[in-house]
């Protein structure tokens, strides 16, 4: 077998599957599987077309230098997938492509769990068939054509089309011919509505655009971003809760349900729908397809957020900005390079925190609209010891509180605080926050001083674990009392531990898969209810089903796996009925 190969340099938004297939051609090999074994160095690998694996090994094996990286970006569905998931998430998908084990990146992905199927399927543009022959004498597989929503050519506007023959199987290597009479090709859809063809056609262009970027936008928590276009369309409550009903019914109306039906995405057919999950603090992947239906409903086009979106992430301009120490030699000066950019909670605004090396720090509220905007300061977070040392002076110098403020550019109330021994020794920044006992009688402790403890989170995951399985066991032990649903809210709060159980789960997979087993759905809470009732009621006979709904607080739109547990209980009820005396039981014999 040869240590390297010379696959054909690839076309713009090529397939790296399609690459491979022109090699296999120009190759003369009888079989894929030679192919493949002198692509990757290993036949044990399938072609697959959206996120293949092996690609450090191709890499290192091609005459033509292309890195992994390039390869991953512009040739496969990564970028697709990419915007829409958690950094490191994303990171290990690029990890698992570049290795010679790809399994679990499908999952990795949300591909696997999502009711959008994944693509194996291969589409082509009846007008960039054309076109790629008289351009490059051949015509090719592109990437924008196989991804998930995209039903008509983004470039050309016509619909898709597939081969109907020939067609080969997943571990084969099909390529598209060269002329049109080796083959035979239907239209993936037909007799939609110009409307709706419209509609396919923008989404279209939105995911090539989506795909084009050199660098990837951050779209994970996609709630950030958009809150502010949500209020401006009144969709957001005085108490900063989204009017999911509204907002899905005006979705469902841009986009016609003939449309979501199509593309899997109607957000009405389930109680917590991909819209709600969207339009909340982000906890799992959402389905780019549908993030991207959300995005374009609220700003036009994908264009449109992209543009306004930058002007968000930039909301304070570019560094450097201006270190607002009033007792610094550089007041004033743009010095400041750092600059820390959150969301306020309730107006959904930006707040910039600016950080100066010389310990000072401040915030606003963005986004600036003049110049003299970014000499503004809200709130100092630090002082710093520059200003520390300047006050001193000034106390030495036997200023007045009132001088010495307007000299630091603070209030005369924050002097007198921190004049009164209230302001610590140290070289560090400091922040204005009220001293606690002990640094009020050790004022010579520098924070400095303190060693920094890194947490063992491994310790913690086991003290943890075991506090949870306790959790757990008692609640599903307390017989007497009403059930309680166990969930990772309730656990967190019975322990004290709740924002370790939400922010940390990756650093807690003892605690995670012990309350993977506890954690209970809607209809398994309501089984074990069921239970309870029926253990509630044993004295009665027979049991009746009203009573036993009632007891249990049933809904009527409960599943048939509950009603199946209702009828077992009321059976086994019938079956298990005790005689409490002989005359009892000799009146059932007459």
């Amino acid at each position: 077998m040869s240590e390297w190969c010379a696959l054909p340099i690839p076309y713009p938004d090529e397939l790296l599957y399609s690459v491979i297939a022109r090699y296999h051609i120009r190759s003369n090999n009888t079989s894929p599987k030679w192919t493949l074994r002198e692509v990757f160095g290993t036949d044990n690998v399938i072609p697959t077309i959206d996120l293949p694996s092996h690609l450090d090994a191709l890499s290192r094996r091609n005459v033509v230098q292309i890195m992994a990286d390039e390869w991953i970006m512009k040739h496969t569905f990564y970028s697709y997938y990419a915007p829409f998931l958690p950094d490191s998430r994303a990171t290990r998908v690029k990890a698992l492509m570049r290795s010679m084990d790809g399994s679990g990146v499908h999952a990795l992905v949300g591909i696997t769990a999502s009711t959008i199927d994944r693509t194996d399927r291969l589409w082509f543009c009846p007008s960039c068939y054309e076109q790629d022959i008289q351009r490059y004498g051949e015509p090719y597989w592109h990437r924008v054509h196989q991804l998930p929503g995209v039903y008509l050519c983004p470039h050309h506007r016509r619909v898709l089309h597939k081969l109907t023959s020939p067609v080969s199987d997943r571990h084969s290597l099909n390529v598209l011919p060269i002329s049109r009479h080796m083959f035979r090709s239907i239209a993936v859809i037909e007799d939609l509505p110009d409307k709706l063809i419209d509609r396919l056609s923008d989404i279209a262009e939105d995911i090539h655009l989506l795909v084009q970027q050199d660098n990837l936008p951050a779209l994970y928590d996609l709630r950030q971003a958009i809150l502010p276009r949500l209020a401006e369309k009144g969709y957001v409550t005085v108490s900063s809760r989204i009017r999911q009903q509204k907002l899905c019914e005006q979705l469902v109306l841009f986009y016609s349900r003939e449309l979501l039906d199509l593309i899997d995405s109607d957000p009405t057919e389930s109680r917590y729908s991909w819209l709600e999950q969207s339009t909340r603090t982000a906890r799992r992947a959402i389905h780019p397809l549908r993030q991207l239906l959300l995005i374009r409903f609220l700003y036009g086009s994908f264009r449109e957020f992209l543009d306004r979106t930058n002007g968000a992430n930039a909301p304070f301009g570019n560094a450097p900005w201006p270190c607002l120490n009033k007792a610094a030699d550089h007041y004033k000066k743009l010095v400041v390079t750092h600059c820390d950019i959150t969301r306020c909670s309730d107006t959904g605004r930006p707040v910039g925190t600016f950080a100066c090396s010389c310990g000072f720090s401040y915030s606003r509220c963005g986004p600036d609209k003049s110049e003299a905007d970014k000499y503004y300061r809200g709130r100092i977070k630090t002082f710093g010891p520059i200003w520390s040392d300047k006050l001193k002076q000034c106390m030495q110098d036997g200023m007045s509180y009132r001088s010495a403020a307007e000299r630091l550019g603070v209030d005369t109330n924050t002097v007198i605080k921190y004049a009164n021994g209230k302001l610590p020794e140290r070289n560090g920044p400091l922040k204005p926050k009220k001293s606690n006992k002990a640094r009020t009688t050790s004022p010579s402790i520098s924070s400095s001083d303190v060693p920094f403890m890194r947490v063992n989170w491994e310790k913690r995951d086991l003290e943890l674990s075991w506090g949870v399985e306790q959790t757990c066991k008692a609640i599903l032990a307390d017989i007497n009392s009403k059930p309680v649903r166990i969930t990772i809210a309730l656990i967190g709060k019975r322990i004290g531990k709740l924002s370790w159980l939400e922010k940390n789960q990756h650093k807690l997979p003892v605690t995670m898969s012990i309350l993977t087993v506890y954690i209970e759905s809607v209809s398994q809470f309501q089984m074990r209810r069921v239970r309870w009732a029926a253990e509630r009621l044993s004295g009665e006979w027979p049991i009746k089903r009203w009573k036993l709904e009632k007891l249990a607080g049933l809904r009527p739109d409960y599943s048939q796996e509950v009603s199946g547990e209702i009828d077992r209980c009321i059976g086994q009820s019938r079956l298990l009925q005790p005689f409490t005396s002989s005359e009892e039981k000799s009146s059932w014999q007459h």
